[in-house]
Order: C-alpha cells, then sequence, then structure tokens
C-alpha cells in the first residue's frame, strides 16, 4: 500500500526576516554568559563538597 504525499509548489522556500535588536542580543548573550557561570559555581560547589 503506497502513500502520496503532495505539497504546496512553494513551500519551504519562503523566507521570513526576523528583525533582532542590540538590545536583545545583549539580552541573548548575558543569558548565556549567567547560564554558565552559575554551571560553573555549581560544579565547583559540588567538588568543593567533595573534596573539602
Amino acid at each position: 500500500m503506497a502513500t502520496r504525499l503532495s505539497v504546496q509548489p512553494d513551500f519551504g522556500h519562503k523566507t521570513i526576516k526576523v528583525q533582532r535588536t542590540s538590545s536583545l542580543k545583549r539580552k541573548a548573550w548575558l543569558a548565556v554568559f549567567a547560564g554558565s557561570a552559575l554551571f560553573w559555581i555549581v560544579v565547583a560547589f559540588m567538588i568543593w563538597r567533595v573534596w573539602g
């Protein structure tokens, strides 16, 4: 039994431009760095608890 899928000819070829402001980029990088710092603080605390 064969199933045939049909899609519209312009499917997947449309591009949507997203406006990214500098403040959004700054907030995104701040979130990345804050998450990374929090991760390493937790790792350091766990190491300190094991060997402390």
